[in-house]
């Protein structure tokens, strides 16, 4: 199928999410990435009762081998780009109408959708600084790692969930609900009874102990968050990933709310998703949140989308963190570990699995 042809298709599968519970879709494709990738692999629709700003529901992916052994599979739970986005002059009639940060919109589950599969290689990039070319999932796919791709179509940086970490709805007009997203996609890759309460049936089985995150610039507060969340309160977080990679993020928002001038129009809209300002942002960065052993990041200094300063706080934690591994790059370049270095993307699946650091 040419990637036209998948585009059009995907496009088509987009009107048809349903707003309950339900289990694998019977919407399957082949998992064709642009970077080429292993035969037998299938992307699978799974839908979810999370609603959109926009009033659609939302969806996770599942990559999987169509001829899966009998033996449970490592999987990686797999957090993409792009989840920033907010109205600057909501109507509260209305409020996805009116100039967006963001263009296109990234409050519609269309977007979502299309960002899942832009993630995987499947669909044109619209953003000229990055590279997607799905060459990070191909290679996971060939090491016979599953992955499961949950969608943000909150612009929330996967961090709000109502009752726990709220928006400002006042400002909003709409509840964002990314942090619900990042959660339940990971704990139903390690609780199968948690699935079967979403009424999730999975047509594999996943090794609990061999389940892996991955946030890819924006989708690295999901990680962030994810690792930092300890709901009773016993000073153990409440899920332990096997290891987790981080590309191109701004781990540190502080930076950004140190200088309103210069970052103005992304503070108004961190502050919809962190009304509590600066303070808040900490709790669930990476700077400050239980990392597990294995852990990877890797950055730019020459990224435009991402300040230098942001990366500061985390550097000098992994200075005494000996298991980590750091890579930093010096080219132009938002996004490393999907496009075309597949040396690079190769040592980071390495290190992912097995902790040998390059």
């Amino acid at each position: 199928m040419t990637r036209l042809a998948r585009a059009a298709l995907l496009l088509s599968l987009a009107g048809c999410w349903k707003l309950e519970l339900a289990g694998v879709s019977e919407s399957l494709l082949e998992f064709e990435p642009e970077a080429g990738a292993p035969a037998g692999w299938l992307v699978a629709t799974i839908d979810s009762s999370l609603e959109c700003p926009d009033g659609s529901s939302t969806a996770f992916h599942l990559i999987y081998p169509e001829s899966a052994s009998d033996q449970p599979l490592a999987a990686a739970v797999l957090y993409h780009s792009g989840s920033f986005d907010f109205v600057l002059a909501p109507d509260a009639a209305a409020p996805l109408d009116g100039t967006h940060f963001a263009e296109p919109s990234r409050l519609e589950a269309s977007w979502a959708l299309r960002q899942v599969f832009v993630t995987l290689g499947m669909y044109p990039d619209p953003d000229p600084l990055a590279v997607n070319t799905g060459l990070l999932p191909a290679l996971l796919a060939e090491r016979g790692v599953a992955i499961l791709l949950p969608t943000n179509c909150w612009g929330d940086l996967w961090h709000n969930r109502p009752g726990f970490a709220e928006s400002d709805f006042a400002a909003d007009f709409f509840l964002r609900e990314g942090r619900v997203a990042a959660e339940w996609s990971y704990r139903a890759a390690v609780d199968p009874f948690f699935a079967e309460a979403l009424q999730i049936e999975l047509p594999i089985e996943i090794d609990p102990d061999e389940v892996y995150v991955i946030g890819l610039a924006e989708g690295g507060r999901a990680v962030g968050e994810l690792l930092a969340l300890d709901t009773d309160d016993d000073g153990e977080p409440d899920f332990r990933p096997a290891g987790a990679l981080v590309d191109s993020w701004s781990d540190d928002l502080r930076v950004y709310f140190a200088d309103p001038t210069l970052y103005g129009n992304r503070v108004a809209g961190l502050v919809r998703i962190f009304p509590g300002g600066a303070p808040e942002t900490v709790k669930g960065s990476l700077h400050s949140s239980a990392l597990p052993p294995r852990f990877g990041y890797l950055y730019s200094t020459a990224d435009a989308e991402v300040p230098l300063e942001t990366h500061a706080a985390l550097l000098s934690r992994l200075v005494s963190e000996p298991a980590a591994w750091v890579h930093r790059d010096d080219g132009q370049i938002h996004g490393l570990l999907n496009g075309f270095d597949p040396l690079l993307t190769e040592d980071a699946v390495e290190f992912l699995l097995t902790g040998d650091r390059p």
